[in-house]
């Protein structure tokens, strides 16, 4: 049963309340450090929250969440509680202590799993910040407030609250309650084990200040909190994962632009023994057969994935051929599809819709557009657009290639060893034979691109900002890299003339020889010079033919 015949247009990514706010502060990478939030208890909230809790059974853990969550210093009437209760035997209750506004929802018949009630519980809420919880946690009093308070500086930001694991808890809700309000209950827990490798990829990152692509890792969905625009931006989690729906959506919000910042005021407990399944990320075989699919970072799963099981290729690579002949066009995306780096798609961009009309008849100027769509229609890596997407997203990688450029075999893949190397958000080919001559070749790395949208102002170059933002890289490219094919065209048959339509029979297929551009013209100004030199003779051939045609047919 799909999700959009429950929560509507929510996984389309369009938010009812508009598209991820426009932002003033420039964040470089994900270094948060930029971001000022005021100081906890020390400020004035005005944004919604809606508190998102996935469950199913656990009634005694669920009680002391909730009375966790009543004793948050974050404004009792700008939070909602939402239980989503995955189908539980028996339904869960309210308990006595609760958050004031708390309420329970019932997943609906034949739909189930941990993403599904995210999703459902997501688009059944009102806040504009989300924040997620698990059913079996208590959290500090300040877990709410500290991370809605960079939520209100940026609308980019991802908080990621502490998570620990407790063997030792107060046993009655009403005694969470009371040291919440204490702010002791910190004091209580036994820490017991970690998320091992989150702590790894803080440590090794400067807490996600220098993190590279795989910062997304750092996310987890049992304590973590996202603005609404920027979650539907993202598309929402996946109501069809059960597992690993964390990661999955933690890598669409990092290619969204997300600047994901870890908030250890924002601290949770996992009540109960931290077993192996919640402290370490899905096993190998779900990431390297199941998430590799959707994700093509990190590279070493997704080498496992056969290609026809890539459901988001690493690079989407856009080629505008509207105006642009069969050939040239050809040349074009042929050298694309046949490039080293197979994990590609490719959108070529025309007006698809005019081409298949007949106002044109079978000669008219959709011709090569009809030519080129018949040539690519059964080429799975192929679509065809009316426009050009803005990003790449959720791919890593949007490939901009004007239809006059080929590429070589390995041209894509020195862009992304280049862009991978220099963490650049904006990587461009320039021909070695003249550097300064812009071939139009980019390859934008989509969390940057997606960022810099929302901060470029009217006039600005896309470009620059996403230099501002990433970092650029240029890479000089010989001509086996970089090839212009408007250097090189082929040589059309001699016109028909009006009164022979249909032309002489066809005995033996012509070949179609392609010559530098440069030396056509050279030959064509040398038929000019030589009036009926060797021009005439192409008239007294064609002349003779025709006749002798008229011969056969008489017969």
């Amino acid at each position: 049963m799909s999700l959009n015949k429950h929560v509507g247009s929510h996984v389309d990514g369009v938010s009812h309340r508009g598209r991820v706010e426009r932002v003033l502060t420039r964040v470089f990478r994900n270094d948060w450090s930029a971001l000022t939030p005021p100081d906890i208890g020390g400020w004035t909230p005005d944004l919604s929250v809606s508190v998102v809790i996935p469950a199913r059974g656990g009634q005694a853990r669920l009680d002391l969440t909730l009375a966790a969550l009543a004793g948050q210093t974050y404004p009792e009437h700008l939070m909602e509680v939402l239980v989503v209760d995955d189908h539980s035997s028996p339904p869960l209750r309210l308990p006595a202590l609760r958050p004031r506004r708390c309420r329970i929802l019932s997943t609906p018949e034949g739909v189930w799993g941990a993403g599904y009630a995210r999703a459902y519980g997501a688009h059944a809420g009102t806040g504009d910040i989300l924040v997620w919880l698990d059913a079996d946690m208590i959290v500090d009093r300040e877990f709410v407030e500290a991370q809605a308070r960079w939520h209100h500086v940026h609308a980019e930001a991802v908080t990621l609250g502490r998570v620990r694991f407790a063997e030792t808890v107060p046993e009655s809700p009403a005694e969470v309650l009371a040291r919440v309000r204490a702010g002791t209950l910190r004091e209580e827990p036994d820490h017991g084990r970690r998320h091992e490798w989150i702590e790894r990829v803080l440590a090794d990152s400067d807490d996600l200040r220098d993190a590279d692509h795989l910062g997304f890792h750092a996310y987890v969905g049992a304590a973590a909190a996202v603005r609404r625009s920027l979650y539907e931006a993202a598309g929402g989690v996946d109501p069809d994962l059960d597992l690993g729906q964390d990661t999955e959506f933690g890598y669409r919000l990092w290619q969204a632009g997300a600047v994901m910042v870890p908030e250890p005021a924002a601290t949770a407990w996992h009540v109960g023994p931290a077993g192996t399944a919640r402290t370490r990320i899905p096993s190998q075989r779900f990431r390297t057969e199941v998430l590799a699919e959707v994700m093509p970072h990190p590279h070493a799963y997704r080498e496992r994935v056969p290609a026809h099981r890539r459901r988001v290729p690493l690079v989407h690579a856009v080629v505008d051929v509207s105006g642009a002949p069969y050939d040239l066009v050809r040349g074009c995306a042929d050298r694309l599809l046949d490039s080293a780096e197979t994990d590609l798609a490719l959108t070529l961009v025309a007006d698809w819709e005019g081409a298949g009309g007949r106002s044109g008849g079978p000669g008219g100027p959709h011709l090569d557009l009809r030519l080129i769509q018949a040539n690519y229609l059964r080429e799975p890596r192929i679509s065809f657009a009316s426009r050009a997407p803005r990003t790449g997203f959720p791919s890593p990688f949007l490939l901009q290639v004007p239809v006059a450029w080929g590429l070589g075999q390995v041209a894509l893949s020195r862009l992304l060893a280049g862009a991978e190397r220099s963490r650049a958000g904006l990587t461009e080919l320039f021909p070695a034979a003249s550097p300064t001559r812009d071939a139009g070749v980019r390859l934008w790395r989509t969390r940057a691109l997606a960022r810099a949208m929302r901060v470029c102002d009217e006039g600005e170059d896309l470009g620059n900002v996403v230099a501002e933002l990433h970092g650029r890289y240029r890479i000089h490219a010989g001509e086996e890299t970089l090839t212009d094919l408007s250097l090189y065209r082929s040589v059309p048959p001699p016109p028909r003339s009006g009164s022979d339509p249909a032309g002489p029979p066809v005995r033996a297929r012509a070949t179609v020889k392609a010559v530098p551009a440069a030396d056509l013209a050279e030959r064509e100004e040398e038929d000019d010079d030589r009036g009926n030199g060797e021009r005439g003779t192409i008239v007294r051939w064609r002349d003779r033919w025709r006749t002798l045609t008229r011969r056969w047919r008489h017969r």
